[in-house]
């Protein structure tokens, strides 16, 4: 069986690379880590981006001390998060209390569970460590840190090698709920692994495992159709297949990102149209320009739907006679009116 050259390189360097102790406090049972080095991420063109991931759809608390986090580090399906900073207990106490956290504690560590739905719970393993999760996932996380022959997390080896990224993700398959979160590839997957910096611009690696060659050759040629459509900062994306691995590069320069997040410049107003016309003068002739007067706007005639009136009837005038000679004077009679004809049956 031929081992893909990428996956050497990997594991070799992590071989030679360590992570904070406070990582082995993941899920064992984890089928994704990623770690966020928070302090760089939020000074970056992306900061919205991954924030409004964590504090939105991830749920984490709205609290000031976790905005001042320094390192993130999330593990799935059971979503437990790791975030290290300055969590003093009267910080933390004070600003849970604000938001109608409920004070726990659990095997002597103090505990806040959220009273709002979509938002999650957290625990204070110490003064440089926090713990976000549902209750229940919190619970099994301190037993789990609590035990000193406790498991560790498998992918744990691989993300040692991305201890000073600025974001990295390591899952065990792909598609995954956590890792499509901030690795939007529609691709299949047995394994990946990738990073990116942003201090400098974006340098993005990454590595995704597939089951064979031909698997591999087909991913690629998927995702080279798919980078017209990407956004303009990825589709500069490099794509390369090494025996069952497809290698992910891209590169791209400060001013490059912020070019491409920046928003549309609005569309400069049209100027009025303008007609040139000829002034003559004894003396000479020239062409002005004047503007040029907009073609009026019919408005469509509203035909109205034609009502009958109804007809008036005019009373008639009495029929009279008028009988003269008569040695009182003229005289007239006025006639009864005519009865209309009755109509046989």
């Amino acid at each position: 069986m031929r081992v893909p050259l990428a996956f050497l390189t990997c594991a070799a360097f992590a071989a030679a690379q360590s992570h904070p102790s406070w990582w082995t406090y993941s899920s064992p049972a984890a089928t994704a880590l990623v770690g966020i080095e928070w302090q760089s991420v939020r000074a970056s063109p992306f900061a919205d981006a991954v924030e409004g991931e964590l504090w939105g759809d991830l749920g984490f608390p709205d609290l000031p001390c976790l905005y001042n986090a320094r390192q993130i580090v999330i593990s799935s399906p059971e979503l437990l998060a790791l975030v290290s900073g300055n969590f003093s207990g009267n910080a933390i106490r004070d600003q849970a209390a604000k938001q109608d956290f409920k004070a726990m504690t659990y095997r002597g560590i103090d505990m806040w569970f959220a009273a709002g739905k979509g938002v999650l719970s957290l625990a204070r393993w110490n003064d440089q460590l926090v713990m976000i999760g549902d209750p229940a996932t919190l619970q099994e996380a301190l037993d789990h840190a609590m035990d000193d022959a406790r498991n560790y997390c498998p992918l744990l080896a691989r993300a040692a090698q991305f201890n000073h990224k600025d974001l990295w993700v390591v899952a065990s398959r792909l598609p995954d709920d956590l890792a499509n979160r901030f690795v939007p590839l529609d691709a299949e997957a047995r394994g990946f692994e990738g990073s990116v910096s942003l201090r400098n611009g974006l340098e993005l690696d990454a590595v995704l495992s597939a089951g064979s060659e031909q698997e591999a050759g087909a991913s690629a040629e998927k995702l080279r159709q798919a980078i017209p459509g990407f956004p303009a900062i990825a589709r500069g994306l490099q794509v390369t297949v090494e025996q069952d691995s497809v290698v992910l590069a891209l590169e791209a320069t400060r001013e490059e990102v912020m070019a491409a997040l920046r928003p549309p410049e609005p569309a400069a107003p049209v100027a009025p149209p303008v007609e040139r016309i000829k002034v003559e003068t004894p003396s000479h002739a020239e062409y002005v320009e004047v503007d040029k007067p907009e073609p009026p706007i019919h408005a469509e005639k509203v035909v109205e739907n034609p009502v009958q009136k109804p007809v008036e009837k005019v009373p008639e005038k009495p029929q009279m006679i008028r009988i003269t000679g008569l040695d009182e004077g003229p005289r007239e009679i006025v006639l009864p009116p005519v009865k209309p004809e009755k109509q046989n049956p």
